[in-house]
């Protein structure tokens, strides 16, 4: 009996909840000038986001990793050639992917005082095997949402996109805020999350002045999503900060 409780506890220690929930905005790749361009932004409305960065980590990018981060914004890596995790850990086996893939970007980061806590995977491409391997050394790692929404699915009605309890290693299903996407799509989802206490996570590429025309939130569609999260009295979280 004292050890199942022991180990209840220390169930319980692991998983974190969020009053009124938690939005998470992510966004990928290098698309450096205009995240930091956004920083003002942010401010503006209390919030932090995710950044996740592909490539060589040099001295451009920790000059604006830096800068991100100085903000209060999580910095996560998206791998060093962006390359699909399931196909070349298959090809290449865990040592070689890891020694590819990961630590080129991950040892820099160290190295220069970036705090990394997160992994976005290329392409959204991952299995449990990739996810085992990768969460020893990362804590959370972030896909999108398509096995949990089916296409022409409802998104606030897509269960496994509500996380209510983190745990120290978490999975979570991203949904991609693209071009012209559906303001409405994006707000019942948040009133959901609010409502259950739970963390959503939006993913888009880079953030430019204009609505694009696929991969990229613009100005006016992020400050319209992060005023509405206020609203809701939502917490606007980088992934380090869960």
């Amino acid at each position: 009996m004292k050890k199942f409780l022991i180990a209840l506890l220390l169930f319980v220690a692991t998983i974190r909840t969020f009053a009124d929930g938690v939005l998470c905005l992510t966004f990928d790749d290098r698309h450096f000038t205009n995240w930091c361009n956004a920083i003002e932004i942010f401010e503006k409305y209390d919030a932090h986001a995710t950044f996740f960065v592909y490539g060589k980590i040099d001295a451009n990018a920790l000059a604006s990793m830096k800068k991100l981060q100085n903000a209060g914004h999580s910095i996560g890596l998206h791998s060093f050639n962006h390359a699909k995790a399931v196909e070349s850990y298959r090809k290449l086996g865990e040592a070689e992917y890891l020694k590819q893939e990961i630590f080129p970007q991950l040892d820099v980061c160290r190295v220069n005082g970036i705090e990394i806590r997160s992994f976005a995977y290329p392409n959204s491409q991952r299995n449990d095997q990739t996810d085992k391997i990768l969460f020893k050394h990362f804590d959370f790692l972030r896909g999108n949402c398509g096995k949990i929404l089916p296409k022409g699915g409802i998104l606030a009605q897509a269960d496994g996109f509500f996380c209510k309890n983190v745990a120290l290693k978490q999975f979570f299903p991203g949904y991609s805020l693209s071009g012209d996407f559906d303001m409405k799509v994006i707000r019942d989802a948040m009133d959901r999350a609010a409502k259950e206490d739970a963390v959503i996570v939006f993913y888009a590429h880079n953030i430019t002045p204009e609505i694009a025309k696929s991969h990229h939130i613009s100005v006016g569609q992020l400050e319209e999503i992060l005023s509405y999260a206020v609203s809701l009295q939502m917490q606007i979280k980088g992934l380090n900060e869960l």
